[in-house]
């Protein structure tokens, strides 16, 4: 038996006399196969594991696991069965509740002043430096995950450890593209997908002056406002703060003039109820035939291609491209950080969460769920990276390649503390809600200069 984590144990339970109970435990928080844990068992004098049909490891009590509703409901059906027959296999009780991503925060927020509530619950990125003193410690887990993985991606480091502990568990992201209505493009005039931004705004005027404006959601949510406010931010040369996490970079005047672009574009060629938008809204406007183009993830093409969904529609799947965002002066960037599963301290059965996560976060059980997501979640490393879930349909490549020019909130500092503070107030995402509303770009950047002051001139 050469599993370091085994031999760990066995040293462990013959100097501190684990019964065999603790020897279960500590066994499947170690994320251990059933036969390691047999030979555990036999090399510390306890009675052998389970036979085979019955759960080889007993831990009893219950979990409840809190996540943000899925955009792709076979793949929320998935998780929900895989939690429930690891609960089955392992003599726990195991729940599962979705709610809407903008809730996910507050609803932690108030189980952990109240002490109790889900065991373990899914941040978005940078969310675990809010809750990082009441959160268990995954180090070794995650290092293990990160192995599996190829190593870890930049922007999932970035976003989802804390000051380079890991206190919860990155599970990749919902990437993020333009999805597009080829006919509909063509018909105005462009066979190819413009490549700036500028040339896109072009573009939208042409089609809202057809009657299929673009679509884009600025309301306070925390997918797509933000994937499409970050990147623009960097593209026209400003961003949160300096490399030296203090001096905030946000009011400069390539971006005023980038920002007076875009609110000239809101006019020529945006759907106007997009202000009011959540992550759900651009999604519902692009399938009804109301918008020519929205920034997003996979699962509007997803939905329309899917013969089972209730949003089928092939026509529009075929009429349906999805590209890289586009570029601005500076470059071409994507908003990109990786959510994760935090274990809260509160939990009362702590044990049986860390042996869950130990077993969801194996390359085999990761695989299927990203298989039943059909890549709309992209993953945190790259072995997985070249899946045929990612790759087979060329429509769906845009949303991989991202990987690799991703850049984390907060950049170019860490995502930390204060970064996760301004997203959580969606300071840089209400400073263009303002711009379109009021119609200054220069009043509006100023004021998100001011509130940033408040969180990185601390």
């Amino acid at each position: 038996m050469s599993d370091e984590r085994a031999q760990r144990l066995i040293a462990e339970a013959k100097t501190l006399r684990y019964s065999r109970r603790t020897v279960l435990k500590r066994a499947a928080a170690l994320g251990l196969s059933a036969p390691a844990i047999a030979g555990v068992l036999g090399a510390t004098g306890h009675a052998a594991a389970a036979q085979s049909g019955t759960p080889a490891v007993n831990l009893g009590g219950s979990l409840n696991i809190l996540q943000g509703t899925y955009f792709v409901p076979a793949a929320q059906d998935f998780f929900t069965k895989q939690a429930k027959d690891w609960g089955k296999q392992n003599g726990v009780d195991v729940t599962t509740d979705y709610i809407n991503w903008p809730d996910l925060q507050p609803r932690t927020t108030s189980a952990v002043q109240a002490g109790s509530g889900p065991d373990i619950v899914e941040m978005w990125p940078g969310i675990p430096y809010l809750f990082a003193d009441k959160l268990v410690d995954m180090t070794d887990l995650a290092e293990k995950w990160g192995q599996a993985n190829g190593g870890y991606y930049d922007w999932v480091t970035k976003t989802a450890s804390v000051n380079g502990q890991w206190k919860t568990m990155p599970h990749g992201t919902s990437s993020i593209a333009v999805i597009y209505r080829t006919d509909l493009f063509k018909a105005a005039g462009y066979d190819t997908f413009p490549e700036t931004w500028e040339d896109f705004f072009k573009a939208g005027k042409a089609l809202k002056a057809a009657g299929h404006p673009l679509g884009q959601a600025l309301g306070q949510s925390l997918g797509d406002p933000p994937s499409f406010c970050y990147p623009y931010m960097w593209s026209y040369g400003a961003m949160e703060v300096e490399a030296d996490g203090k001096t905030v970079a946000f009011n400069k005047p390539t971006f005023v003039d980038g920002m007076n672009t875009f609110i000239q574009a809101w006019k020529d060629a945006y759907d106007g109820t997009g202000l009011g938008w959540d992550d759900t809204g651009n999604n519902s406007a692009y399938l009804a035939g109301q918008i020519s183009a929205t920034l997003n993830g996979s699962s509007i093409y997803l939905s329309a291609n899917d013969p089972t969904s209730k949003d089928s529609n092939p026509e529009l799947a075929k009429n349906t491209n999805c590209v890289p965002l586009p570029k601005g002066p500076t470059g071409q960037f994507c908003n990109l950080g990786s959510r994760s599963m935090g274990l809260l301290s509160y939990s009362k059965n702590q044990d049986a969460a860390k042996a869950f996560l130990g077993w969801f976060f194996s390359i085999d059980n990761y695989k299927a769920w990203i298989e039943a997501y059909k890549g709309y979640i992209i993953p945190t490393g790259p072995t997985l990276a070249t899946e045929p879930v990612y790759t087979s349909d060329p429509k769906l490549k845009a949303f991989i390649e991202v990987a690799k020019y991703g850049r984390n909130q907060g950049y170019a500092g860490p995502s930390n503390l204060k970064s996760a503070q301004a997203a959580a107030n969606y300071v840089i995402v209400n400073t263009f809600a303002n711009a379109v509303q009021n119609g200054d770009a220069k009043s509006a950047i100023e004021q998100g200069a001011r509130q940033l002051e408040r969180y990185y001139g601390r």
